[in-house]
């Protein structure tokens, strides 16, 4: 018996001078990361993203199933962010702050990165405001399409 197959089509036609046509421009163009083709990005960002909760929305994964696979896009987005930082030349402490705020760690080294009380608070406002379901891959918000999560 041949492997089945799930197939995905989607089609998507932003406007050509939007944000959202250039992210697809950059992700088309094999030039600026020849190691990796389209559906080779677009999967990976979506596995990171969504396998977990798609997984655990399916319902016959284990805890630890579930938890190694939350991990693992832990693990990509945190490769990401640093590539991120890089290309960009942002500081990664300024991005670790962040982090620290939304997922506080016990150890000494989270004594050792001081954030204001000013920039903290921010930081933590816009936590609590966040609304997943208004965010895209990348975090920036979005002012059209939303993921929705059914559980």
């Amino acid at each position: 018996m041949a492997n089945r197959k799930k197939d995905l089509t989607w089609r998507y036609q932003p406007p050509v001078d939007s944000d959202k046509a250039k992210l697809l421009s950059y992700i088309q163009n094999q030039k600026l990361h020849p190691n990796q083709d389209k559906t080779a990005m677009i999967i990976n960002a979506l596995t990171s993203y969504y396998m977990p909760v798609a997984l655990h929305s399916e319902g016959s994964y284990s805890q630890e199933t579930l938890e190694l696979l939350l991990l693992d896009s832990a693990i990509a987005f945190a490769n990401q962010l640093k590539y991120l930082c890089a290309a960009l030349n942002v500081e990664p402490m300024r991005v670790g702050s962040v982090l620290c705020s939304a997922f506080p760690i016990s150890n000494s080294n989270y004594n050792q990165t001081k954030v204001s009380d000013a920039a903290r608070n921010e930081i933590v406002d816009e936590l609590d405001d966040f609304d997943p379901q208004a965010w895209n891959l990348s975090g920036i918000t979005t002012d059209s399409e939303t993921f929705e999560f059914i559980n």
